[in-house]
């Protein structure tokens, strides 16, 4: 549960969401996407609140949202370049124009020659640059990376940090995660604690220190 948490977050801003397990900051992350409704307070999307907004709006504005989810949450029946496909498809992107898509987001990502390849027979870290790929392919303003690094290994977790980085370009970027690699330079900071915002500035060493004992 949230409590009391109020933070407005220009474009193209890079924030890093941290905290230990339960504070809420899957919870943030989705009703900033309006995924969940809070049960009191707003989320505003550019001064409208998300509450008033028809539904067909809200799925149209919702578009300006990428996600990344902890899970790469592939479809191991379909290649790669199919589950970078399929939000286009539900979007109705014409034919030529998805494929583009598709294809310029792999190569992004490094995974042009495992386009034709199934999920199942990609390492971990290939699987999250797909996921990645797969976010980004509808062209998103706000792309969000919830525990993007989890299971991964330090060096491939630090390829997908410079990923995300590079591929975020001037829209805004915000990973959720207990810790980030180096590479990943986020110049802010929201430290969530039992579902209050404890800390919202730039990187302090003081709050990493909090956010690893937290984890112990």
């Amino acid at each position: 549960m949230l409590r009391d948490v109020t933070c407005t977050l220009p474009p193209g801003s890079r924030v890093l969401v941290l905290g230990r397990s339960g504070s809420g900051k899957t919870l943030l992350s989705k009703a900033l996407a309006g995924l969940v409704a809070p049960s009191s307070g707003q989320v505003l999307w550019n001064g409208e609140d998300v509450a008033g907004m028809s539904s067909e709006v809200k799925r149209a504005r919702q578009a300006a949202f990428g996600m990344v989810f902890q899970t790469d949450a592939l479809f191991d029946s379909m290649t790669v370049r199919h589950n970078v496909l399929l939000p286009l498809e539900r979007r109705r992107v014409p034919r030529e124009e998805a494929e583009a898509r598709a294809d310029e987001v792999l190569r992004a990502v490094g995974l042009a020659e495992a386009a034709n390849t199934l999920p199942e027979r990609l390492s971990g870290g290939m699987r999250k640059r797909a996921g990645i790929a797969r976010a980004l392919a509808a062209r998103p303003s706000v792309l969000l990376a919830d525990e993007p690094f989890a299971g991964l290994d330090p060096g491939t977790a630090r390829q997908v940090a410079r990923v995300l980085l590079e591929v975020a370009g001037s829209g805004t970027l915000i990973v959720v995660a207990p810790d980030v690699p180096p590479e990943l330079t986020l110049a802010r900071w929201l430290y969530l604690r039992d579902g209050l915002l404890a800390y919202d500035g730039p990187p302090n060493p003081e709050v990493e220190t909090m956010a690893d004992e937290a984890l112990v």
